[in-house]
């Protein structure tokens, strides 16, 4: 049986929320039913407007952990992109770390908005575990 991690009350299995004080239960599937938090989900992979969902007030804890993934991407992204301006005098070795970092920056936003679409709340893989921006 899983206790709540805020309150120790018992869950069921399959609850989302702890039904005696309403903290989400870690792990569990933040599904979300409503058209406007897939697309703001779907913001929070698009570059610069991953600040649009971040900042807007009240948004359900599904959106607010994709816009928290969207963020903490957005910042790897520039720094990559810093790094590989290191390397510009040197034009073959810019090309392929430019190729690479816009690739590795597609597929990790398209990973993003695929688990927005299916309402699956996982980490992006390879930087899922790295947190500048916390929830």
């Amino acid at each position: 049986m899983a206790y709540c991690s805020k309150c120790g009350s018992s869950l069921n299995e399959g609850d989302k929320v702890c039904g005696n004080c309403g903290e989400p239960v870690p792990g569990a599937n933040r599904s979300s039913s409503n058209s406007n938090e897939i697309w703001m989900g779907i913001l929070s992979y698009l570059g610069i407007l991953a600040l649009i969902p971040y900042f807007v007030k009240d948004q359900t804890p599904f959106v607010r952990a994709h816009a928290v993934r969207g963020i903490n991407l957005l910042l790897l992204e520039v720094i990559v992109w810093v790094a590989v301006g290191v390397f510009s005098f040197i034009p073959v070795l810019n090309d392929i770390l430019s190729t690479l970092a816009g690739l590795a920056s597609f597929v990790l936003s398209l990973i993003g908005i695929i688990n927005v679409a299916n309402k699956e709340d996982k980490d992006l893989p390879f930087i899922g575990t790295i947190r500048m921006i916390k929830d």
